[in-house]
């Protein structure tokens, strides 16, 4: 699914394995796509066990986006999933500014969506 154009993002939902779900993010998210992003990591969740985030292209994260990090994180745990976040820098300091690491998931530096997944390094 591509969310571009005036979005200002490019959302790109795979399934890996069974159950592994890949949410894969570029561009900038803010207040005029949050939702969006809420909407399309959500409708990913029902046949997930696994759902990597994998923010890796983001440039930019405002609020809108943690919140839809924060939401979907939860939801997984509501339904008994894991969700990993694989952040760009730019991500990594939002989440850590906000002070949020200890409620998000983070992948450590230098993972890539096959380690988290093959957990090898």
């Amino acid at each position: 699914m591509d969310c571009g154009g005036s979005l200002g993002i490019g959302i790109a939902v795979r399934r890996i394995a069974d159950s592994v779900t890949v949410v894969s993010v570029a561009g900038e998210i803010d207040s005029s796509n949050g939702d969006s992003l809420f909407e399309t990591l959500s409708s990913a969740l029902p046949e997930t066990t696994l759902m990597i985030a994998d923010f890796g292209e983001v440039t930019f994260c405002g609020s809108s986006g943690l919140r839809a990090l924060l939401l979907v994180s939860e939801a997984c745990a509501d339904r008994g999933a894991d969700f990993v976040l694989l952040p760009s820098p730019v991500v990594r300091r939002a989440v850590e500014a906000c002070r949020l690491g200890g409620v998000l998931r983070l992948a450590e530096a230098g993972d890539t969506v096959t380690t988290l997944v093959t957990g090898r390094s």
